[in-house]
């Protein structure tokens, strides 16, 4: 599986769909090596924080791979809840919003 170089986010797979669908996390056009947003980080060099498309938390760059990392757990928990789902299908928004609340009550 083809993965960022900096943050080692899915560039390619399973993963990668959903990544891009639900986070907007997709390999960068002038380097495809590097996810659109440790791209965009490299070009501005600021450290800026983003605001994250599922907890809707601002996340600074320090700590962003950890956070990623965090997503990646949960879509393997939402595999756990339920085994015949995959990230090819997308998710339902009632779906999308379950899981934002329990990550709104848990510390990432």
């Amino acid at each position: 599986m083809k993965r960022c170089r900096k943050c080692r986010v899915p560039l390619e797979g399973a993963f990668s769909g959903l990544l891009k669908n639900l986070l907007k996390c997709y390999p960068s056009p002038e380097d495809p090596g590097l996810c659109n947003r440790c791209a965009a980080g490299a070009k501005k060099n600021t450290g800026a924080p983003y605001t994250c498309q599922i907890c809707d938390r601002v996340v600074d760059e320090a700590s962003a791979l950890t956070h990623i990392k965090a997503e990646e757990y949960l879509l393997s928990l939402i595999k756990k809840d339920h085994p015949e789902w995959s990230e090819t299908e997308g998710a339902c928004p009632e779906c999308i919003n379950y899981y934002k609340e329990l990550i709104k009550k848990a510390k990432i």
